[in-house]
């Protein structure tokens, strides 16, 4: 016989878990007593439960399985919800467990009671409650099967403080639910290469979760063998080599309008895995009826959400890949001119230039200069985190990427991402340079989770971009409401200090030409770093002059 809360941490233990990000609560206590006995896997103490499941959907990102996150009831569920609904718009295999009130005291409003399903039902694939310790074997190990079959996405499970105590039979332990995903069709893959064979300006875009390596390699032979132009979707520039010559830029935020006028003019858009979202789309506005859409998706019920395609392929775009690739090429010579442009287009819009001298400075240093360096600094493994705000404008246009999971950032736009999401991919990855970049406002929502960061090890760099303000709000505030600023002031503690207090090399950067030392010292601390760029207000964006 085993309590209830042995047979969930055997269950994980069957489904390969390794890590675990929690922030501890009385309500799940036996499950903490119990992972004392599996070593195997390590248990992350967190300081806020939205860096837990910020945690979580990042080291998912990464490792390619379900990212597991345990919170309390009530006030710990709610904290932890930003990062369950960042999953669920990135297509992140999440599963969520959160300790509850007793069976018996349900539907009294008892303390930190909530409605579990209710409250998650719109944030994720599947929000239960186990009412029954001989079932939390089967429900964790369906949760683990939604949470990576079809769309990719996040899994929420209640677990009454009553049942984890309940001693039950060994045998209610779970396995892996073994599946076979269905492959893209024959009759599918031929009338994708008739549509892009009868093409003249076709373009491919790449983007939504659950790639592999192996799929980024496949896209990258198809591509490659047909002259196909590659964009990616909103923050999915990792999918793509951006030093190949089929590479031509990223549809999110703010991007390059010589790119958006030949999205326009391309007869064919090849949408594999992205969901055509708002941001991607440019708000709804980017396709015209006159453009064949070809989208392939791995849950059908997406077609037609936004766009209806003129053929609609239910399938894993790596999979499409793969059969594409193993094909010979859809002959692309005479659009090899079209791609060529695109690819000078996106060439054009990410050189940066050396700065004139006499020419006017910003006060404080200049975010291209920066990324100038960083871009040379970081090795080719290097992981890239970002956080919602203008200056991931930056990251966006003049970073480069190669390679899948070198850029985690949140498709939802929450803020706060950057940092847990760093410390996660030091723990997971610690061989490899970890760099969040945040802004001040973001910084100030989850920057002790450099607490978390100490106390296991990881080893993180965090670029922390200083303007004194909510950039992006002040920015569209502005716009719509010139000369009236509102709510979007900041007044911030000594970042340095506060790093420090942490057990952090920090350094405060004011101009640029000192950037790239100060990087390499904090490359060589045995705890990560965090560099405070002091940046100009007025350098709201990529394109601000002087």
């Amino acid at each position: 016989m085993l309590t209830g809360a042995q047979i969930l941490v055997k269950t994980l233990q069957a489904h390969a878990v390794e890590r675990i990000f929690c922030v501890a609560g009385e309500s799940y206590l036996p499950v903490l007593d119990a992972l004392l006995d599996a070593p195997d896997i390590a248990v992350t103490t967190c300081r806020q439960e939205s860096g837990v499941t910020f945690m979580a959907e990042s080291y998912a990102a990464l490792e390619g399985r379900p990212g597991v996150a345990f919170v309390t009831r009530g006030p710990g569920a709610c904290n932890a919800s930003i990062g369950v609904h960042t999953g669920m718009q990135s297509s992140t295999p999440l599963v969520l467990f959160v300790g509850l009130v007793a069976t018996q005291d349900r539907d009294k409003e008892a303390f930190q009671e909530f409605d579990l399903p209710e409250m998650f039902g719109s944030l994720s694939k599947w929000a239960a409650v186990i009412d029954r310790a001989d079932r939390i074997g089967t429900y964790t190990a369906r949760a683990f099967h939604m949470a990576s079959s079809g769309r990719p996405g996040p899994v929420v499970l209640g677990l009454p403080e009553d049942i984890l105590s309940e001693e039950i039979a060994e045998s209610a332990i779970a396995g892996k639910i073994q599946h076979r995903r269905a492959a893209p069709s024959a009759e599918a893959i031929a009338q994708v290469r008739e549509r892009l064979a009868s093409a003249d300006r076709p373009l491919v875009i790449a983007g939504g979760g659950g790639w592999s390596e192996e799929d980024c390699a496949e896209l990258a032979r198809f591509a490659g063998a047909s002259h196909l132009p590659v964009t990616a979707s909103f923050r999915r520039q990792d999918l793509f080599d951006h030093k190949s010559g089929n590479y031509v830029g990223e549809l999110g935020t703010g991007p390059n309008p010589a790119l958006i006028q030949h999205v326009r003019e391309a007869d064919l858009i090849l949408a594999l895995g992205a969901r055509l979202s708002e941001i991607t789309t440019q708000g709804y506005s980017l396709f015209t009826p006159e453009q064949a859409l070809i989208h392939i998706y791995p849950d059908g019920r997406e077609f037609g959400k936004s766009y209806s395609p003129a053929l609609g392929v239910e399938a894993r775009a790596g999979d499409l890949c793969a059969a594409l690739a193993g094909e010979a090429p859809v002959d692309g010579r005479r659009w090899a001119g079209w791609r060529d442009e695109l690819r000078q287009a996106y060439l054009d819009w990410t050189r940066i230039e050396p700065l004139p001298a006499g020419m006017p400075r910003w006060r404080g240093a200049d975010m291209t200069q920066i990324f100038d360096q960083l871009r040379s600094l970081l090795p080719d493994d290097a992981i890239v985190t970002t956080d919602a705000g203008n200056f991931s404008g930056w990251c966006q246009r003049y970073l480069y990427y190669g390679r899948p999971g070198r850029l985690l950032a949140p498709i939802s736009g929450a803020m706060g991402y950057a940092v847990p999401a760093a410390v996660a991919a030091s723990l997971a990855r610690p061989s490899c340079t970890v760099v969040g970049i945040c802004g001040d406002g973001g910084f100030m929502m989850t920057g002790q989770e450099l607490a978390t960061a100490v106390h296991h090890g990881a080893k993180p760099i965090i670029i922390l971009c200083n303007n004194g303000m909510y950039g992006t709000i002040r920015m569209h505030q502005e716009r719509d409401f010139p000369g009236r600023q509102s709510a979007t002031s900041l007044t911030n503690p000594n970042f340095v200090k506060l790093a420090e207090s942490y057990g952090l090399f920090a350094a405060r950067i004011e101009h640029e030409e000192s950037f790239e030392d100060v990087f390499k010292v904090a490359l060589a601390a045995p705890h990560g770093g965090l560099l405070e760029i002091v940046t100009d207000p007025r350098q709201i964006t990529t394109q601000a002059h002087l």
